[in-house]
């Protein structure tokens, strides 16, 4: 541990030169309620001191480095209470990273994500931020900034092993504990800005260079579970007064705020069709909630998941 303070969340960062984790370091260390551990895929790379444990050097991909990790630091499964994985070409708000597990804790989340800022390099546009709400629930969390509840880890690190390039995860990450409804979120009260465009990043020529097969992993995690939603919902939320928000007023006032910020976007277009679908799904899919996913008798890989969490 970093100090004498009970510190109960790690962010597990893969970095490499250009990182901008230094950034996030501003929070005050006397504050913040979490500890940083570094993990380069660049063997080379000198000046990675900033950590609160000892660097880790791994040049694999982000989530088989996370697996080893965690197959070799296994009691920090107990020491912490979550695990952010962040990308590092992120910029958090001050005090950002502190308050993200805030939140993920006072609502008993098991995963979540921050929303993003509007000039972020977007791959969904239901991932911006959108203004007024504290969180939106949801049934989708990308691979960029994932906050996991470590009893829900333990359940999703089989999965993660097997699929190491990430692709397709994201489609089930919030649909394989037992009753998945307000499990996950989008986290509005604390956004973040994405810096790097899209599918530029070290990790696709790690891909190559080990010979994984990103879209191949995409194919397999959709036919070897039931139920994988591709539509990436919202049905419900809290506004940043402490209010609950229902289906329909959450995709209402998401819809009209992507079709008024769509200008502002870096994919107008994208962000407008999201919102007007949104609008649409206020109506069409009144009950909707996410249910756990089973995995297809006799398709694909053999992967042991636990079928429940401990709520």
């Amino acid at each position: 541990m970093s100090d004498a303070r009970q510190i109960r969340n790690l962010v597990f960062a893969r970095v490499g030169g250009l990182s901008l984790h230094r950034n996030w370091l501003l929070e005050a260390k006397a504050s913040r309620n979490w500890d940083l551990q570094l993990s380069t895929y660049d063997e080379h790379l000198s000046g990675l001191e900033d950590g609160d444990l000892p660097l880790s050097i791994d040049t694999g991909t982000k989530w088989d480095s996370v697996c080893r990790y965690l197959r070799a630091n296994p009691e920090l499964l107990d020491r912490y209470d979550y695990i952010m994985f962040p990308d590092d070409d992120l910029l958090f708000e001050p005090n950002g990273l502190s308050s993200l597990f805030e939140i993920m804790a006072s609502n008993d989340l098991d995963i979540g994500q921050p929303s993003l800022l509007p000039s972020s390099h977007i791959s969904y546009p239901v991932t911006a931020h959108c203004p007024g709400f504290a969180l939106r629930y949801t049934n989708y969390v990308e691979p960029m900034c994932p906050i996991i509840r470590t009893d829900y880890l333990r359940m999703l690190l089989p999965i993660l092993a097997r699929w190491p390039t990430g692709w397709g995860q994201d489609d089930i990450w919030t649909m394989m504990m037992a009753k998945p409804a307000y499990r996950a979120a989008f986290i509005d009260a604390s956004p973040i800005l994405h810096t790097r465009p899209l599918y530029t990043g070290a990790v696709y020529k790690t891909f190559e260079r080990l010979g994984m097969n990103p879209e191949g992993d995409l194919r397999e995690v959709r036919s070897t579970f039931r139920g994988v939603p591709l539509p990436k919902l919202i049905y419900g939320g809290i506004s940043d007064d402490g209010h609950k928000v229902g289906h329909i007023g959450a995709n209402i006032r998401n819809g009209l705020h992507l079709l008024r910020a769509a200008s502002a976007m870096r994919k107008p277009r994208e962000a407008r069709r999201a919102g007007y679908g949104m609008l649409i799904r206020a109506i069409t899919q009144i009950g909707y909630r996410p249910a756990q996913l089973e995995k297809v008798v006799g398709v694909g890989p053999t992967v042991t998941v636990l079928s429940t969490t401990t709520r």
